[in-house]
């Protein structure tokens, strides 16, 4: 994950947390060649951070749930509710309504709840932060975990969903995982996390506990991966690859949580596109995404899709006009939020969160009754 600039509008683009806001859309190329033999390695040692204490913020407030309606490809599985995690910060959960979001605010960068029912932004969670924020939730939505951005690199920090208890869980400079990128949350293993550490020319995927101990490695056979994305099973991770070193961007991936199998390409974006962002339904049937393409003037726009778990059925969801990215699903599976620079309420361009149905209809903006922008990706529930 990095971030850059849309040529066709300015608006600041994730595809590399380690480059934030500081280095220009990659040239976008397909993805080819053979991973290695994947393999699962069992850690030996297991450093963990220190958690220290952060101040409270304002207590998030419940709402109804979200409303829109539902796609025919949409489906509503039955979910029993999770159970509370040991060992990590909790408060009252939010709502379905409710997703995460970071905003733009006075020049400051912070974690704020939006409604996603009303639109309006809610309590402020982080008082201060140094830099963006990449957030998802624990399966229960409880408990944010988030990848913290800074002039000094990326850590991995921990706080209730009321933004009680804020800790550091893996600091940038963790001997087995430098610069982690954003993180995914076992909904079966509710102790384990995914990450993507991100050092010199070959990343690493690492499974963690919620304790900031190193569980295993796994080897994807690329050198350049990110936004791993648990399968509502626990079984597979998605996730996008490339065979270059240092890219930010490439093909969607899908490979075991234990490693036994190699990785399974289940998109082709071509040699002027690229894909990221890609996160589940929650049936476990589809994959969303963002793809970003290029044009022959060197301008850019993306937009969201969605693709059968196994490839086929590519469909788009957004309408390629802007550049949308980072989409995250409505608990119930009916709708999705993403990240744009399409013309907002304000008739700018300034980075905005909209939710739209998953058959394509209902578009609308969210996070008004506050000034400031989004700045950075919306998480509706967990990756």
């Amino acid at each position: 994950m990095s971030h850059g600039r849309a040529t066709a509008r300015p608006i600041t683009v994730r595809a590399g947390l380690a480059a934030i806001a500081a280095v220009a859309l990659a040239s976008c190329a397909s993805v080819g060649g053979t991973p290695a033999t994947p393999s699962t390695t069992v850690a030996t040692t297991a450093p963990a951070s220190s958690p220290s204490a952060a101040p409270s913020s304002s207590a998030v407030t419940g709402s109804s749930t979200a409303s829109g309606s539902a796609s025919p490809t949409s489906s509503s599985p039955t979910t029993k509710t999770p159970a509370p995690i040991a060992g990590v910060p909790r408060s009252a959960p939010l709502t379905n309504a409710q997703m995460i979001v970071t905003r733009n605010q006075d020049g400051k960068n912070d974690l704020y709840v939006i409604d996603a029912t009303t639109g309006m932004v809610g309590a402020q969670l982080t008082k201060d932060a140094p830099g963006s924020q990449w957030p998802t939730m624990s399966p229960d939505r409880s408990t944010i975990l988030y990848a913290q951005t800074s002039d000094h690199g990326i850590e991995l920090r921990m706080m209730a969903a009321d933004g009680t208890g804020d800790r550091p869980l893996v600091t940038s400079d963790s001997e087995f995982c430098q610069n982690p990128q954003r993180p995914a949350w076992n909904p079966v293993d509710t102790a384990e996390i995914a990450v993507a550490c991100r050092s010199g020319d070959q990343d690493k995927l690492a499974l963690i506990s919620v304790d900031g101990t190193l569980r295993s490695t796994i080897n994807t056979g690329f050198p350049a991966f990110d936004d791993p994305t648990y399968s509502p099973d626990g079984k597979l991770l998605a996730y996008w690859a490339s065979t270059t070193p240092g890219e930010h961007s490439g093909a969607i991936y899908v490979q075991p949580v234990n490693g036994s199998e190699a990785p399974k390409q289940v998109t082709t974006p071509g040699a002027r596109a690229n894909d990221v962002d890609p996160v589940w339904s929650p049936d476990g049937k589809y994959l969303y995404f963002r793809r970003a393409t290029e044009d022959a003037s060197g301008g850019s726009t993306a937009q969201i899709l969605r693709v059968n778990a196994d490839g086929s059925g590519l469909t788009p969801i957004t309408d390629g006009t802007a550049f949308d990215n980072d989409p995250t699903v409505s608990p119930d599976g009916t709708q999705l939020a993403f990240y744009s620079n399409r013309v907002n309420a304000a008739g700018n361009n300034d980075g905005q969160i909209w939710v739209i149905n998953v058959d394509g209809t209902g578009l609308r903006q969210v996070g008004i009754g506050k000034p400031g922008h989004a700045s950075g990706p919306p998480e509706w529930s967990r990756r």
